[in-house]
């Protein structure tokens, strides 16, 4: 049998240390589907939920309307499970797809705002995990709609809902996609924004 060196089985060691918790933290946000308060009685964040879980959050939440953001999937059962429970209760399903890892454009982002702007109230806003693309949507809600600061709503970004885009992530495009955001939405509020100086 092979062995190691020792310096290499005490760096394993470590790392094994340092990302336990990390690991151990994200493994129970998606274990108890990762469901957050966004404005309390208001708007409501998730990771995929099952029907039961769905059922009971609706319950317990009052939910009116949920917004899909892993898009229209009729081939899949947990969509066609989230609109059975959707439809069983009279809430409205809006699906917009979006990835991860990828920025979407400004016009789907515009078009995301405008369902929650809209939508009946509470609202749920889930993805996969809820961490990634939820907390994008959930942080423009904040930004635009809430009326917080960039860096209060930035916080939808985190860590503290699994949100995890260092080192090789790629869910950094969701970063990326609110601070255009935020830049889009600070230019068309500066009356100066469109004046070219002489």
């Amino acid at each position: 049998m092979l062995r190691l060196p020792k310096i290499l089985r005490r760096a394993l060691l470590a790392l094994a240390v340092v990302a336990a918790p990390p690991l151990g933290y994200a493994g129970y946000l998606r274990s108890t589907g990762n469901v957050h308060t966004v404005e309390p009685d208001r708007v409501y964040r998730s990771g995929q939920l099952g029907p039961a879980a769905l059922q009971r959050l609706i319950d317990d939440r009052h939910i009116r309307s949920i917004i899909n953001l892993r898009g229209v999937n009729p081939d899949q059962q947990w969509y066609r499970d989230e609109l059975l429970v959707a439809d069983e209760n009279g809430v409205k399903e809006i699906s917009i797809g979006i990835s991860a890892r990828k920025e979407p454009s400004l016009a789907t982002l515009r078009r995301i705002e405008a369902a929650m702007r809209t939508a009946p109230k509470p609202l749920l806003i889930h993805c996969m995990g809820g961490a990634d693309r939820s907390g994008l949507a959930s942080a423009i809600y904040d930004y635009a709609i809430g009326g917080r600061t960039a860096e209060v709503a930035r916080g939808q970004l985190s860590f503290a809902y699994g949100h995890f885009p260092w080192l090789l992530g790629e869910t950094a495009a969701m970063d990326r996609a609110f601070d255009d955001f935020v830049q889009q939405m600070d230019a068309s509020k500066d009356p100066a924004a469109g004046e070219t100086s002489e």
